[in-house]
């Protein structure tokens, strides 16, 4: 993975006052930390990260250029998100260096076509995201799952993976991936036997259709 530079500035704001007043602006805070070194606030403008967020992902490796601080090697540690709004309220980057492992979590995408999904299986792809130990610059920016000999019933686990050297799978291996599973078939209702029986019968009192009823016995009134 190519390291993607990314210019912040530093803060000098705090405080939840200071965060709203930024965030009103179109400026989203943000804290860099790790390394046993000092923790330092940041800002960055809302619609840069969001351009940024979109070419690279949330994944990538940064190379965080920080007004008259230089530039450091750093991960996105976490994103916080407006439950409402769905606006970026805040960044936590954590710095990392370049010759020492570190865990990662790498999206996946499927290629091809699955024969089983065009015989009418339901293609299922419940884990989207690999966690993986490695060297930052090994980190695979995706990892494509082929899907193309796919039939209904076929799996695909977590140890089908194959990558490159120096890469260490961190998920439990027997984890499913995506699957290709048998349609669901609705049945039709069936009509409860003993009401057909009882209308070809007749209900008490009522003619069957096609039949004569019988006259009423008349009876001398006392």
């Amino acid at each position: 993975m190519r390291q993607v530079e990314l210019v912040v500035q530093k803060r000098n704001a705090f405080g939840k006052g200071a965060a709203r007043t930024l965030r009103r602006s179109g400026i989203i805070p943000g804290i860099l930390y790790g390394r046993d070194q000092d923790t330092m606030p940041v800002q960055i403008s809302e619609q840069t990260f969001r351009q940024f967020l979109r070419a690279n992902g949330k994944n990538a490796l940064i190379g965080l250029n920080i007004d008259e601080c230089g530039t450091e090697s750093v991960l996105i540690k976490e994103l916080q998100i407006h439950p409402v709004r769905r606006s970026l309220i805040h960044a936590d980057f954590i710095r990392i260096a370049l010759d020492e492992p570190v865990t990662a979590p790498v999206l996946m995408t499927l290629v091809g076509s699955a024969p089983g999904v065009l015989e009418g299986g339901v293609l299922t792809f419940a884990f989207r995201q690999l966690s993986v130990n490695c060297l930052p610059l090994l980190i695979p920016e995706e990892i494509q799952v082929d899907i193309g000999e796919m039939n209904i019933g076929d799996t695909i686990r977590v140890e089908d993976i194959a990558l490159d050297e120096g890469i260490e799978k961190l998920d439990d291996s027997q984890t499913q991936i995506v699957s290709v599973v048998p349609p669901i078939i609705e049945v039709e209702p069936v009509e409860d036997v003993e009401d057909i029986e009882g209308l070809e019968e007749g209900e008490e009192g009522e003619p069957v259709e096609g039949e004569t009823p019988e006259p009423e016995e008349e009876t001398d009134d006392e």
